[in-house]
């Protein structure tokens, strides 16, 4: 199919504006991917309004079931005036809301808003490899930990995060008394996975309570990651579309479209890379036809926030977001796609429900390697702990990376260990 290089467009499908937007006062592109975490319903998607001025629940369905069903990304940018004290010296308005001077920009930061619901959990798995910290919100009218609040802490520690906040959201929903006690059940659950010493700050994110003390906290908290542009290209893709409206003349076709974010090294347009595993097995080299940040035309990418990329693809093959768990990289940078995974496995113990059954010869199980989810069946065990996993379709999988495996009980699939791949 041909197809017309134009700019890259954003999530939404609108075009990218014509100039750079780079001459914007404000950051152009997130420093951070900070996850939005948490057990269904306790108000994830409202505190990333609350944050952002966006609401990530845009799918369809998502509105109809009022749950979030795909990552959600929402940047943002945190002002502080340098006249006002802390914490009130915090908000995401370039004039200050307390005083009405201007404030500086403290940091452009990206929410990674993950799905809170059992049956997607291996969605919110992928979004915590992009994860740099975490805001965990615990709703005050409820037990905690609920099963997703304790399941996302341990997608967490597979994905190396040490740095969280905790959001105790729906303060407004009961008394003091009951406020307390849940916020000394919040602190003995986060010793029990050693985030003992992270902050928990009470809010009501529907009614913008202690908005300005939750980002302080976050700013002291969870700080940028060094990026190093040297390393060799590496971004994982979580998102895929074709922007073409039905009845679109084929001359005016506009190449797919891959969202994703880069964890080290930049990407320029006009760069030309690989795109693994590829289509049926194939690899696939791919040309940089424009870059954008929230639909802003951007001349290079680096770590931080969700990156759209304008190619020449077919978008029949980008639609949907078929191309979610792809990587991008400089050819030959990248392991060999593989179809049999030898992994050194570590079950969790869980305080709620107790261990699933370990895992054993003939399981079958789902495998989150980077943002791809791929089902398969244990087939060998090699050692106690090392087993050898056949998969239904390749995954690029590197040295010592950690891998979750979620495995079915009587209702639904669990996270059940993680692997180290050999």
């Amino acid at each position: 199919m041909k197809t017309k290089n134009v700019a890259a467009t954003h999530s939404h499908g609108a075009k990218a504006p014509p100039d750079f937007a780079g001459e914007a006062k404000e950051p152009v592109q997130a420093e951070i991917n900070i996850g939005m975490i948490g057990h269904v319903d306790h108000g994830k998607t409202s505190l990333v309004k609350a944050l952002t001025g966006k609401w990530t629940d845009t799918h369809s369905e998502e509105i109809k079931r009022g749950i979030s069903i795909r990552l959600g990304y929402a940047d943002t940018v945190f002002y502080r005036c340098k006249k006002c004290s802390s914490p009130e010296s915090y908000s995401i308005a370039p004039k200050c809301p307390n005083c009405g001077a201007a404030a500086e920009v403290s940091r452009k930061v990206s929410f990674v808003d993950a799905p809170g619901h059992e049956t997607l959990m291996t969605t919110m798995l992928s979004g915590a490899t992009l994860m740099q910290g975490a805001v965990l919100v615990v709703a005050a009218n409820e037990e905690c930990p609920q099963p997703r609040t304790e399941e996302h802490l341990m997608a967490l520690s597979i994905s190396g995060v040490k740095n969280i906040v905790v959001a105790q959201n729906k303060v407004d929903l009961v008394d003091k008394e009951h406020a307390k006690k849940n916020f000394v059940q919040i602190k003995n659950f986060l010793k029990n996975y050693g985030f003992e010493n992270s902050p928990v700050i009470p809010i009501a994110a529907n009614f913008g309570t202690n908005i300005d003390l939750l980002i302080e906290a976050i700013e002291s908290t969870i700080k940028t990651p060094p990026h190093d542009l040297k390393k060799s290209l590496k971004m994982y893709v979580v998102r895929s579309f074709d922007v073409n409206k039905p009845g679109t003349k084929p001359e005016e076709l506009q190449g797919g479209i891959l969202g994703g974010s880069i964890i080290c090294g930049e990407l320029k347009v006009g760069d030309t890379v690989e795109l693994s595993p590829g289509i049926n097995g194939k690899k696939l080299q791919i040309k940089v036809v424009n870059l954008s940040v929230e639909s802003k035309k951007i001349p290079k990418a680096v770590p931080g926030g969700l990156i759209a990329i304008a190619t020449l693809l077919d978008p029949f093959v980008t639609q949907g977001d078929q191309m979610r768990g792809q990587m991008l990289a400089k050819a030959g940078t990248l392991p060999e796609p593989v179809k049999v995974l030898r992994l050194e496995i570590y079950p969790f113990k869980r305080l709620i429900t107790g261990s699933l059954e370990g895992i054993k010869v003939n399981d079958m199980v789902v495998l989150v390697v980077g943002t791809s989810v791929a089902v398969g069946n244990v087939v060998k065990q090699v050692k106690s702990n090392i087993f050898e996993i056949a998969l239904k379709t390749p995954v690029i999988a590197e040295t010592n990376q950690r891998i979750a495996i979620s495995k079915r009980d009587k209702t639904s699939w669990r996270l059940a260990a993680y692997g180290i791949a050999g």
